[in-house]
Formats: structure tokens, C-alpha cells, sequence
């Protein structure tokens, strides 16, 4: 589902603007408080849920790809929020990370640069800058979606998806405009909504409470290597869907992203037996 999901982005900024796109997604994430009660759990980390793991993470992804940055390849880059978590707990929280999730940290990092040449434009660099300022969001997001235990996922999600709708719609108000901002009501299309109700329903509601209850059931850093299945599956549909290329130093950068991710999750779950 997640895997997917990055192509069907592709497809959903074909026809909105990313403020609006973000802003309809998160309204109708939170559709389920008019039913479902607030987790418990402080107002201050629903906002640090919805402001860094929602808003942020994927304001900026939408922007990447709107900037031209593939689906694949932006699913390989927002995977590095697997060892900016840990350095952020290791800055942040006091944790202390082992040598060899740093290493995979740099690894990765090296997969970033070989990424880098493999683009040409301005463009497609400053989209590669706004995938990992995404992935360091979502990294942020993870430190405070910690703290929401015992309690119900999927009322988390749906009420830190209200959060941000509303600064959303503002920015997407001044900035594309009220015409731009109402074009799934006034402008209405099947793919539109298509690609909509995927990012909610799938991908938001199931996606998170599903992921919400293996980080509940199993340590986090065993759960942790399941996410380097994401840019796997995303390669492949945007392969096949976008005739996306990753061949040469591009598919070189990819591999060693993913081995970097997988070299800093393994050694974190070795650490955890």
C-alpha cells in the first residue's frame, strides 16, 4: 500500500496543486473525529504528530515530486528517515547509537551524492533537498509518535490529521487560490478522487494502524527493516506505471541508500537481542 502510494502521489499532483492536494488528503483523514473520541493523550503531541509526521513530511514530499523528482526514487530518499531517527534520538533524547548504525548513516549518505549526480537541472536538485527535508520531518515525527502509547492508532491518525488542515488550506488559499484550493468540489474528476480516497483510506487510515500496532507488538528496531520493503515495491509500479528509469548511477545511488537503511536497522536490531 505504502509502495504505491507514491505513484498514485504522482498521478494526484497531475491534477491539484501540492497545498491542495495535502489539504483535501488531511481533511479527509480526519473525517473519523466527527465519530471517534481523542486518543489520550496531550494536544502537544497530536500537534507534533500532525505538524512533523503528516503535515511536513508530506507537504514536502508533494513539493519533490512536483519539482520532478520520480516516484521511485523519492520513496528510496524518504527511507533515510530510518537513520535520521536515529541521530535525533541519539542528538535529542540521549540514546546511544552503536558504530554500525552510523555507519549505515554514512553509507547511505554516499547513496544520497551518487543519487545527486545521476539527475541533471536545478530542478531535480532541489527536489532531492525537499525528499530528505521530508524524510526528516517524518524522522522528527517518529521521536513524538513514540510517546502516543496505549492508545487507539487509528484515532491518533484521524485527529493529527486535523491539525494541519487548517494552516494547509490558508497556505493553499494564498498561495494557488481559492479556484485552485476548491477544484475537487468545482472541478470534480474521477482520478482525482481516486487518487484521494487511495491516500486516505489505504494508505493513512489501514497503513498506520497497521504499522501503529507492530511498533506496539514488537520492539521498533525489529520492526524497522519491514519499511526498506516500501522503495521495493515503489521502484517496481513506477517502473511499470511511469516508465521510470534506474538503470546506470542512478540504480548505483539506490543501492547503496538501501544498503546504508538496511546496514542501520539490522545493527539496530542486533543491538535490541
Amino acid at each position: 500500500m505504502w509502495g504505491f502510494n507514491f505513484t498514485a502521489i504522482r498521478f494526484g499532483l497531475d491534477e491539484f496543486k501540492p497545498f491542495t492536494f495535502a489539504t483535501w488528503r488531511f481533511v479527509l483523514a480526519a473525517l473519523p473525529v466527527l465519530f471517534v473520541p481523542r486518543p489520550a493523550i496531550s494536544w502537544a503531541t497530536l500537534a507534533g504528530i500532525g505538524t512533523l509526521m503528516f503535515g511536513g513530511q508530506f507537504v514536502l514530499l508533494f513539493f519533490a515530486m512536483q519539482a520532478g523528482l520520480p516516484p521511485g526514487l523519492t520513496s528510496v530518499l524518504v527511507q533515510l528517515q530510518g537513520p535520521l531517527t536515529v541521530v535525533l534520538a541519539a542528538l535529542f533524547l540521549r540514546e546511544h547509537a552503536t558504530s554500525g548504525q552510523w555507519l549505515g548513516l554514512v553509507v547511505a549518505g554516499v547513496g544520497v551524492v551518487l543519487i545527486a549526480r545521476s539527475v541533471s537541472g536545478d530542478a531535480s536538485i532541489l527536489a532531492i533537498v525537499l525528499a530528505l527535508l521530508s524524510a526528516l520531518s517524518w524522522a522528527a515525527g517518529n521521536l513524538v509518535f513514540r510517546s502516543a502509547r496505549g492508545v487507539s492508532m487509528f484515532a491518533v491518525t484521524a485527529w493529527a490529521s486535523l491539525l494541519p488542515t487548517l494552516p494547509l488550506a490558508l497556505a493553499g488559499f494564498l498561495i494557488e487560490g481559492p479556484q485552485h484550493l476548491l477544484a475537487p468540489i468545482l472541478m470534480p474528476t474521477w482520478k482525482g478522487w481516486l487518487v484521494l480516497l487511495y491516500t486516505v483510506v489505504p494508505v493513512m487510515w489501514l497503513g498506520y494502524l497497521l504499522w501503529g500496532t507492530l511498533l506496539r507488538t514488537y520492539p521498533a528496531a525489529k520492526v524497522g527493516p519491514i519499511s526498506l520493503l516500501v522503495p521495493c515495491v515503489a521502484l517496481v509500479f513506477a517502473a511499470i506505471l511511469v516508465d521510470e528509469p534506474v538503470g546506470g548511477m542512478r540504480l548505483v545511488g539506490i543501492s547503496v541508500v538501501l544498503g546504508g537503511v538496511a546496514l542501520g536497522l539490522f545493527a539496530s536490531v542486533r543491538r535490541m537481542r
